[in-house]
This record gives C-alpha cells, sequence and structure tokens, in this order.
C-alpha cells in the first residue's frame, strides 16, 4: 500500500473519532485527548497528522461541504425530468433533511460561512489564526464552497427557462430568501429537541409551511 494511502486511511479515522467526540461534546469543550482516546491511539498521534483542533475541525467541514454537495447532485438527478421548480424545492428538502440527519455537518458549515463573512471573504490575515492558515482542508474547503450555491442558482435559471419559476427577483435574493428559511428552521428545531413542537407547532408542519411558502414566492412575478 502507497505511503499516501495509509496516510489517508489514518487521517479519516482521526476525522471519523473526532466527529463522534464532537457531536458529544462540542467543539470548544472538547479536547485533543478526547479524540485520541476515542480511537485509542496516543495524543502525539493525533497531533502528528492535524497540528491543532481548528486543522481536524477544517477536516470536518471539508467533509460537510462534500456530504452537502453530493446530496444536492442526488437531488437534481431526481427532478431532472420535472419542471425546475420541483428541482429547487427538491434541493430545499434535501438540504432540510440533511441538516436535520447531520447537525455537526450542518454547524461546520454555518461556522465556516460565519467565519469567512468576518474575515472579508477570508482576506484578513489578522483575524484568521495560525492553526487555520496551516490547514490544507481550509484551502479545500474555499475551493468548493460555492458549488451548493451555484446547483442552487442554475435550478431557478431552469425554472425560469421552462416557466415554473416566475418569480423575477434576483436568483442570489432568492437563494438567499430559501437559505435563511431553511436555516432558521434548522437552528430553532435544534433547540426544541427535533421532534417535538416549538410554540405548539408541529415540526412536520412547519417543514411543509416553509416549502408551500418557497412554491409560493418561487411563482409570484411580484416576489
Amino acid at each position: 500500500m502507497a505511503v499516501h494511502s495509509k496516510r489517508n486511511i489514518k487521517e479519516n479515522a482521526i476525522i471519523e473519532a473526532a466527529e463522534k467526540v464532537f457531536s458529544k461534546q462540542g467543539f470548544t469543550n472538547t479536547k485533543m485527548e478526547d479524540v485520541a482516546k476515542e480511537l485509542g491511539v496516543s495524543k502525539g498521534t493525533i497531533y502528528f497528522y492535524f497540528s491543532s483542533k481548528e486543522n481536524l475541525y477544517m477536516a470536518i467541514t471539508y467533509r460537510a461541504f462534500q456530504s452537502l454537495i453530493e446530496t444536492f447532485y442526488i437531488s437534481v438527478e431526481h427532478t431532472k425530468e420535472e419542471v425546475g421548480l420541483e428541482g429547487l424545492v427538491g434541493v430545499m428538502r434535501s438540504f432540510i433533511k440533511f441538516s436535520e440527519e447531520n447537525f455537526l455537518y450542518s454547524e461546520a458549515l454555518l461556522d465556516f460561512i460565519s467565519f469567512v463573512r468576518s474575515t472579508n471573504e477570508g482576506t484578513l490575515d489578522k483575524k484568521i489564526t495560525d492553526a487555520m492558515k496551516e490547514s490544507s482542508y481550509y484551502e479545500r474547503v474555499k475551493d468548493i464552497q460555492n458549488i451548493p450555491i451555484n446547483i442552487f442558482l442554475k435550478e431557478i435559471e431552469r425554472g425560469r427557462q421552462d416557466g415554473s419559476i416566475l418569480n423575477k427577483q434576483k436568483a442570489e435574493l432568492i437563494y438567499l430568501y430559501a437559505w435563511a428559511s431553511v436555516i432558521g428552521f434548522v437552528k430553532l428545531n435544534a433547540t426544541s429537541g427535533k421532534k417535538t413542537s416549538i410554540l405548539k407547532v408541529e415540526i412536520s408542519t412547519w417543514r411543509n409551511y416553509i416549502i408551500q411558502k418557497t412554491r409560493d414566492f418561487l411563482k409570484d412575478p411580484e416576489g
């Protein structure tokens, strides 16, 4: 087996162990020793592959983006014979399901987006830690971070071409509307226990309401 393959196997094992620990304890409360204990190796072994906890979290963030992108592509494939509006709604549904089933990943995605925005697209070096600068996964994430947005925008364009999306607002504004609706759902849903009601509204009712209001928004020429 090639050396780089052995390294990849070890890195993946460490990342998977970190995902388990971060999911249980949260990023802030987790120490590298905790990840080492979960995997049954020394702390030195973890640091050999990942120089910092931030670096390790970036690896998880990269996985999160990869998983979301694959989820979106699968959704688009399933709705390719339908009109663009249904393709867009399908992507929204897949994003909601992804976030409900992968809370750690959805948190990592939001953390990264918040981080980039706070650093002026990652260009303000004084706000970027040395640990972040040293992470190869940070560069990998930056390379693919816009793919989910591009998939969404393509579905909007497809819907406009086939006449199923009548909203004349900028595609980017439509994206922000849908994104904000989903993120609000994910955030409040997490605090409510995910399966219970919040403010006497069942989670499934709320989820369906978001989808229906998005449909109405997309069909409204006035936006």
